[in-house]
């Protein structure tokens, strides 16, 4: 029933009555914010917004209007996983970005069943999407980051979104069950940053200064 609000334009029983079945959808229109610090910034933009908008104007004009967000020659990052967080990452190296990186909250899930994960549920394994695929055959490698909690958005001197500064997470081996503290530090456009993992060291990227486009894909 599109473009209808069940319970005032319609009674749901009416719909019962009209139909052998009935479906109830909830879609991830209604975006999921992060109250942080500059969260206001230009560059930080909402998943749906920016798919949105891109699909508009591909069926509009074959993106010839301008009317989208463009990651095009961008450093993108994308907060949030699961179908959204990867068309986000599609779409922007369909856009041609210069690099895309995806924070994951959660730890990366094992190849095959952890123990507390028996059948019949649903396998939680890792998996990898076209997005995931695109990103690694044109930069080498798979653009996700695991145990990432981000805390602030940060600026450079002209107000735009120059990085993002994270916080400390726990990661949990599936496998051994075991529980290894991670400290993250700043991954932000002046110069290399590092995460500390169990004593060892793990170098990022460094981004440009040019403005950063966060996508942020919570359903």
């Amino acid at each position: 029933m599109p473009n209808a609000n069940v319970g005032i334009d319609i009674d749901v029983e009416d719909l019962r009555a009209e139909n052998d079945a009935l479906i109830v959808c909830t879609g991830a229109t209604w975006p999921r914010d992060l109250r942080l610090p500059n969260r206001d910034a230009d560059g930080i933009h909402f998943a749906m917004e920016f798919l949105q908008d891109n699909t508009k104007s591909l069926l509009d004009s074959e993106l010839q209007d301008g009317s989208y967000i463009s990651a095009r020659g961008k450093d993108v990052v994308v907060i949030g996983g699961g179908d959204t967080g990867n068309d986000c990452i599609g779409t922007s190296m369909r856009h041609g970005a210069k690099s895309v990186v995806n924070f994951e909250l959660l730890p990366k899930p094992p190849a095959s069943r952890a123990p507390d994960n028996p059948w019949p549920q649903w396998p939680r394994i890792f998996r990898t999407d076209y997005g995931h695929t695109e990103v690694a055959a044109h930069f080498g490698s798979d653009p996700r980051e695991y145990c990432i909690s981000t805390k602030e958005f940060l600026l450079d001197d002209e107000g735009k979104l120059k990085g993002l500064n994270t916080g400390m997470w726990w990661k949990f081996d599936r496998v051994d069950c075991e529980w290894t503290l991670i400290y993250f530090h700043k991954f932000a456009s002046n110069g290399p940053k590092t995460v500390q993992e169990d004593g060892r060291w793990r170098r990022f990227l460094g981004l440009p200064s040019s403005s950063l486009p966060s996508l942020c894909s919570w359903p």
